[in-house]
């Protein structure tokens, strides 16, 4: 039978892999020009450690994994350090997870996905036009198709979510924060660390490919344009104009940078769906149940409802009337559940009053000192 599938990040990778391997023709658009580079290190978790493993990947994750370093520095508005952070005290849900850059996964993925599978970029579905006999695609580069399944694994804006779903204000509720990453440039020496005042966190990091600075800001939504660059980074200088200390004023100028590598804005934001299949098309990762970045469970999420219905489709013979009880019931538990982590790292990571950023940076000296031994 033909798969399309739209997008080409963790969740539509991992969708082309199934579906191909399960005898499907398979093909992917995608409306950037390649794989998306950059993007915060990522989480293989709980159920997708199975996922990968069945993949024939999880050796191949566990040997690029992010090295684990010492506790960083926590530091407060005037640049002093005030605690230590080392995330593996909050982070992982079983011994074996594994975290990741998210180039590196993108990669991994990409190799593995059998020969066969056709891949066009700068292209996406301009229309879908659901009937008995399958789903008839146009394409915004004049191409036509049809389709027995579409697979929208194109994140938390999905189009395909959209055009055969409804408009995103259904389904998108914005998470109370805002979070922007950028690749930094190597002609200086970059700290690392991370500096909170109430409602912002600003961190330098490097997971093994380059140093990359991290924004979160809290704030209720904004009216904007997520397509437009230069309105992403006149809201980043705002909320970074709360702090000039430490390497805050260098970080604003890697922001404001067109040129910079690894750039991305968006709105921390959960989507919740009654359902994920309507027909013939289906929606997964962050198109379907985007957990938020607070969860650490979104590329969990995406490998595991790839998976999943790939299996349950194939299982009932294309027909997905018939597979999406099977397809529910087994995902949406491990759904609400990843989204529920996110309500306990936003207080974490944002914390959002002084009396709460003190009561956090007093946990982190409790963890600190029961787990690191004094010399």
């Amino acid at each position: 039978m033909d798969v399309l599938v739209s997008g080409a990040s963790m969740a539509g990778l991992s969708a082309a892999y199934w579906f191909a391997r399960l005898g499907h023709r398979v093909r992917v658009v995608e409306r950037a020009e390649g794989l998306r580079p950059g993007g915060a290190p990522i989480d293989v978790r709980g159920k997708a450690l199975g996922t990968a493993q069945r993949m024939g990947i999880l050796g191949t994750i566990q040997a690029q994994k992010v090295s684990l370093i010492e506790p960083g520095p926590v530091l407060d508005g005037a640049g002093r350090q005030v605690a230590t952070l080392d995330l593996r005290w909050f982070a992982n849900e079983t011994d074996e997870d594994v975290e990741i850059t998210r180039d590196r996964l993108n990669r991994i993925l990409l190799e593995a996905i059998p020969e066969g599978v056709e891949f066009r970029f700068k292209a996406s579905i301009a229309t879908l036009a659901d009937g008995p006999q399958g789903v008839d695609v146009t394409f915004s580069d004049g191409g036509q198709g049809r389709y027995d399944l579409v697979v929208g694994a194109d994140g938390l804006h999905s189009n395909v979510r959209k055009l055969a779903f409804g408009p995103e204000k259904d389904y998108v509720r914005h998470f109370g924060h805002y979070v922007a990453l950028v690749d930094l440039p190597s002609d200086r020496d970059w700290q690392r660390a991370m500096l909170n005042v109430p409602g912002l966190t600003i961190a330098v990091r490097d997971a093994g490919d380059g140093p990359q600075a991290m924004m979160l800001a809290a704030s209720p939504p904004i009216d904007y344009d997520w397509r437009d660059a230069d309105a992403q980074r006149r809201l980043i200088a705002q909320f970074l104009s709360r702090v000039e200390a430490w390497q805050v004023p260098a970080l604003r100028a890697a922001f404001a940078d067109p040129a910079a590598r690894g750039f991305y804005f968006d709105s921390v934001s959960q989507t919740h769906m009654p359902g994920w299949t309507r027909g013939k098309v289906a929606v997964i990762g962050d198109a379907g149940h985007c957990a938020a970045l607070l969860s650490g469970m979104g590329t969990t999420l995406a490998m595991v409802s790839a998976e999943l219905l790939a299996t349950t489709w194939t299982a009932h013979g294309g027909d997905m009337a018939a597979a999406s009880a099977a397809y529910h019931a087994q995902l949406r538990p491990y759904v609400d559940q990843c989204q529920a982590f996110a309500h306990a790292g936003a207080p974490i990571m944002v914390p959002p009053t002084q009396e709460a950023l003190d009561r956090r940076n007093a946990q982190f000296r409790a963890y600190a000192a029961q787990f690191v031994p004094a010399a």
